[in-house]
């Protein structure tokens, strides 16, 4: 793929979808104008059940940026419930914490990859070179 090429589409995300799932309101605003700035439509979750609850409804989307430590669901227990329930978007978890076991037992839940917080423009290229695969 040409350099041109690969930085057009790296800029245009139009067509992919993203749930941002995170209980803190600012860093969820935060992560849906990154991704919304790189042409991802995104739809905003506060908790792990309602993550679940989003895909029972029938949603779909190729990009889940899960938080880690949440109230009501956790974000280990929803990326195993996702998981469990056949979901294959690309899951993403964001975490704050430091502990390796911690770190280790989401990974180990079903993610496709762990990035520490923040979220940044670096890490949603990151994401999206992924998806171009």
């Amino acid at each position: 793929m040409s350099k041109t090429a690969r930085d057009s589409s790296m800029n245009d995300a139009k067509n992919f979808t993203a749930l941002v799932i995170d209980d803190t309101a600012i860093i969820r605003k935060i992560e849906e104008m990154l991704l919304n700035s790189k042409g991802f439509k995104t739809k905003v979750v506060e908790n792990g059940q309602e993550a679940v609850n989003t895909f029972i409804e029938g949603n779909f989307f190729d990009v889940i940026i899960m938080d880690m430590e949440m109230p009501i669901m956790d974000g280990i227990q929803a990326t195993k419930e996702l998981r469990a329930m056949g979901v294959k978007g690309l899951i993403f978890g964001v975490t704050s914490s430091e502990l390796k076991s911690d770190i280790q037992a989401f990974v180990e839940a079903g993610l496709d990859e762990y990035f520490p917080k923040p979220l940044d423009f670096v890490k949603i290229d990151d994401i999206l070179k992924r998806l171009e695969k």
